[in-house]
């Protein structure tokens, strides 16, 4: 489980410095348009891949739930 909370903490980092956001604006929008609840579900292939990839994944997730970043 410690695993799993540090590479979600430093998955939300990554997303952060990728879309130019604060390490909070980035849980907030995270958590608001259900990219939170992806890392937790998919935390077992998501943690295989680049930060890169997560990163691309999770603009997805959350553009299909509402999110209007790109």
């Amino acid at each position: 489980m410690e695993k799993q909370v540090s590479w979600t903490v430093a998955a939300i980092n990554e997303f952060a410095k990728a879309k130019a956001l604060s390490v909070k604006q980035a849980f907030n929008y995270l958590s608001l348009f259900r990219g939170i609840d992806f890392l937790q579900a998919h935390y077992g292939a998501e943690h295989m891949l680049s930060f890169e990839d997560t990163v691309e994944d999770l603009t997805a997730i959350c553009q299909r739930n509402g999110g209007e970043i790109r």
